[in-house]
């Protein structure tokens, strides 16, 4: 039987989301991915442009995460607003 410990937690999927915009930003984590997507989008809204992705992890040993798939990236420029299914998370996003 579970007792609620930390080696519950640490098998315990989580749903992982930020948004980069420029030097701003915002992140949470929630065990659902409707959720995740949900508050990736409201921050995502909030910037001019900027992108998001929404990831599952693993808590590992001394509370750091363990990522594993990116279920969904964003990307936001003015008024246009893509999300794609996966990993489109690039090291350079587009800048106005």
């Amino acid at each position: 039987m579970s007792d609620g410990g930390p080696s519950d937690l640490a098998r315990t999927v989580l749903v992982v989301w930020e948004v980069e915009a420029g030097d701003q930003g915002a992140g949470g984590v929630t065990l659902s991915r409707t959720a995740a997507h949900r508050e990736m989008v409201r921050a995502l809204d909030q910037f001019h442009c900027g992108r998001g992705r929404v990831r599952l992890a693993l808590l590992a040993p001394g509370f750091v995460y363990r990522y594993g798939e990116t279920v969904v990236t964003a990307h936001r420029n003015g008024r246009a607003f893509v999300a794609v299914a996966g990993d489109a998370w690039c090291d350079h996003p587009l800048k106005v």
